[in-house]
């Protein structure tokens, strides 16, 4: 392996590596790239239509709005509508735990000027699939949880709930808890549902390096299904060369029964595409 390479492939771990040490780590910071499911709900239909929608949500955030003034053009942000749905995430990379928040949402979320906040509520969810999804508790008197209750945006940390990893966000509107109840603390009779304008990822790895953060492996022996010969490495989680050796064409095992229990990324290199793989053991 040509120093270059080896190189290359330390940066992509760097990448990946969640690790409270190293405060130092870079992410990328982006906007989601695609909208899975939308599921209007009733009421408001702002920026739904398809001269606006998706590009209004895959964009910004807008660069009008403030905590005292929201943007209500329909090709900034969309009306979910009340009990509307819209799933989005990303195709082209991961959301993935970071130190601190990893992303925010951005709802048209403002202040009056005696600072009351009209806060159209969405609730939060995540998943690595599209399929299985895990949810951010919330609390329906104080909206803690939800998203649309912050003016300029709400932020969410995947460690609060377990995840490592992530594609696809759910927002789900539930300004209906308001409405019913004239008590409320934000109740507000001309609520009519969330209004998303965008989704900051915070920290996010590009898609070629996805893979490894949701393809958790929990073992001691790893299989390697090699269709070349090349390099197979083990790595720490500060990014330290452990293990390295030549890689023949085949299938084989590589047993990690040498090493204390932990995390580690099993890189293997054939020239072409370098393949990692996150190992608990």
């Amino acid at each position: 392996m040509t120093k270059g390479r080896t190189n290359s492939i330390l940066v992509a771990l760097a990448m990946l590596i969640v690790c409270a040490t190293n405060t130092n780590a870079q992410w990328q910071s982006d906007v989601c790239d695609t909208v899975l499911r939308f599921t209007p709900g009733t009421g408001q239909t702002n920026g739904q239509g398809p001269v606006f929608f998706p590009a209004n949500v895959l964009r910004g955030p807008s660069r009008i709005a403030t905590e005292y003034v929201p943007d209500t053009d329909p090709r900034e942000i969309c009306s979910l509508g009340l009990g509307g749905s819209i799933v989005l995430g990303y195709r082209s990379a991961a959301l993935v735990d970071g130190q601190g928040a990893d992303f925010i949402v951005v709802e048209n979320t403002f202040r009056y000027s005696d600072q009351r906040v009209y806060a159209e509520p969405a609730h939060v969810e995540v998943s690595a699939d599209g399929v299985l999804w895990k949810a951010f508790p919330f609390d329906s008197a104080t909206l803690v949880g939800c998203a649309g209750i912050t003016p300029l945006g709400d932020s969410f940390d995947l460690a609060l709930i377990g995840v490592d990893s992530v594609r696809w966000i759910r927002l789900t509107d539930v300004t209906s808890i308001i409405i019913k109840d004239p008590k409320h603390a934000y109740y507000d009779p001309t609520l009519s549902g969330f209004d998303l304008d965008v989704v900051i990822g915070l920290h996010t790895t590009p898609k070629a390096f996805a893979s490894a953060l949701t393809d958790l492996v929990l073992t001691s022996s790893v299989r390697i299904d090699a269709a070349l010969p090349g390099t197979t490495s083990i790595y720490d989680v500060r990014g330290a060369v452990l293990y390295r050796s030549i890689t023949q064409a085949g299938v084989w095992f590589l047993d990690m029964a040498f090493l204390p229990s932990g995390a580690y990324f099993v890189v293997l290199d054939d020239g072409v595409v370098p393949r990692t793989l996150k190992v608990l053991r």
